[in-house]
């Protein structure tokens, strides 16, 4: 069977079902989408849970750790399972790219469009009438103790970590409604469906079909159904390690990679599925002496961004925050908080690849000598901060705890040992300059070396944003569904 559709957009996550709802503005469309659909409108544990039930995540693995890289699966994608963070990003992160029409000033309409602020959509770097609510939740107790050590330790205070420059300490700016989490499956699928996008749960596009190197579309399958959809322009929007295993298995990545699958080369570029970039993170978890300092809601309370001295680079941002590990591990005791020191300005890149026995990637995290050093500062500092907390009767301090280490060499190890995902998967189809080797998408998101076809998700990211993906992610999204 063979249907046609104007725009076909495989995947419906955090940039697709944008991608969708402004295309759907100038004519048809499909979406594939390899994960589920619970239902409108979504169940209360869609916006409220973030342990989900397995078949709204991806699973990788990490080959050099064992590590489990989850990914978003089903309608939202990252924005279903993620904590609502919803930071942009420092306006050098983007100029810093050196993409024409990907600087600060380009990117930034798109962030205004997407986003309904709820405290400060009257100024004018900000957005009051997008579909996504972006809001500061008031303090708890815990939160006010970390803006006390804070103020002591002489970082400022701030209003607004979306405030273009600004570093310091405020609550999280998070996409929130009435306490829930609020991403694209509540916030965009409404308006995509309404605006004619047809949306297909539980079916996966299998590959890219190709005349020549025009794409025409995708084989699909769904549920009892096989089918090719023909469209007159394809957007991929499958995520870090989605997107590149579509293009990989359609003809389009390293030379040696298609010759080992026995690939037809459709466009041969070195650079799909090289340039992974995550945030890395460790973990200092404690306990707190009263249950009631704490609320079970993750990753919405005290932020500290600063910047750390580095004279071989500029702007290597650092976050530092706090957040109940029981909603996400309902094993883990109510009492046990993270804090969680993050660097956000990583050097390490690992790969994404496919071989004949399947998919292998490589994270990298803190493989760069200066990333560990990095890590060790920030460490460093989070713990003073859980020594303040501690000396004020707040949290208690496991015996033995992994970042009591006096030398920073062992720490060093130490860190590495402990560095998780922020999951924030990126880079895998890089954007860039077409002359570039490592370039993937050109400056408008087409793949170089084809027509008709384009990525646009968190795996063009050149450099990784000091920030979550989440919000440019939708931004990607916007931008490609009305053609840049």
């Amino acid at each position: 069977m063979t249907t046609f559709t104007d725009t076909l957009v495989i995947g419906a996550g955090a940039a697709g079902l944008f991608a969708a709802l402004r295309a759907a503005e100038h004519g048809s469309v499909i979406v594939l989408e390899a994960g589920p659909d619970a239902g409108n409108p979504l169940p209360d544990w869609a916006l409220y849970d973030y342990a989900l039930p397995p078949a709204y995540y991806h699973r990788y693995t990490d080959l050099d750790t064992g590590q489990v890289m989850p990914q978003g699966r089903g309608l939202g994608g990252g924005s279903t399972v993620n904590s609502a963070a919803a930071l942009r990003g420092q306006p050098w992160c983007y100029d810093a790219w050196g993409v024409a029409g990907w600087g600060w000033d380009d990117v930034l309409p798109a962030l205004k469009a997407i986003e309904s602020d709820q405290q400060y959509a009257h100024r004018a770097y900000h957005g009051g009438a997008g579909l996504i609510p972006v809001t500061r939740l008031a303090p708890g107790p815990l939160d006010e103790a970390v803006f006390g050590w804070c103020r002591t330790a002489g970082y400022p205070e701030i209003e607004d970590h979306n405030a273009p420059g600004v570093l310091g300490c405020a609550m999280w700016t998070t996409n929130r409604r009435d306490g829930g989490r609020w991403g694209t499956w509540a916030g965009v699928v409404p308006a995509a469906r309404a605006a004619g996008a047809d949306i297909r749960p539980d079916t996966t596009a299998v590959r890219l079909v190709f005349n020549g190197t025009r794409c025409t579309g995708a084989e699909a399958v769904g549920p009892g159904t096989a089918e090719v959809i023909t469209a007159g322009r394809v957007i991929v929007c499958a995520g870090a390690y989605g997107s590149p295993e579509l293009l990989l298995r359609s003809g389009i990545g390293p030379a040696p990679v298609l010759a080992a699958l026995v690939t037809e080369p459709v466009s041969v570029l070195a650079g799909v599925g090289a340039n992974v970039q995550d945030h890395p993170w460790c973990l200092l978890n404690v306990d707190v002496t009263d249950a009631a300092l704490i609320e079970a809601r993750p990753v919405s309370g005290a932020l500290l961004r600063y910047e750390l001295d580095d004279p071989a680079a500029e702007h290597v941002e650092a976050e530092i925050f706090h957040w109940q590990l029981r909603p996400y591990d309902l094993a883990s005791p109510p009492a046990t908080v993270a804090f969680t020191a993050a660097l956000m300005a990583p050097r390490s890149r690992g790969t994404f690849t496919l071989t004949p026995a399947g998919r292998e990637l490589r994270v990298g995290l803190l493989a760069d000598d200066a990333d560990a050093a990095h890590m060790v500062s920030i460490v460093r500092e989070t713990a003073a901060l859980v020594d303040h907390l501690a000396k004020d009767g707040l949290v208690t301090v496991p015996d033995g705890a992994w970042w009591q280490v006096a030398d920073d060499t062992a720490l060093a190890v130490a860190c590495r040992q402990s560095a998780g995902t922020y999951n924030h998967h990126s880079g895998t189809c890089r954007l860039g300059d077409p002359g570039d080797e490592r370039t993937v998408v050109a400056p408008d998101l087409t793949v170089l070396g084809t027509t008709g076809l384009t990525v646009a998700d968190s795996s063009v990211l050149p450099v990784i944003p000091r920030a979550n993906t989440n919000l440019i992610s939708m931004a990607i999204g916007y931008r490609a569904g009305s053609g840049i």
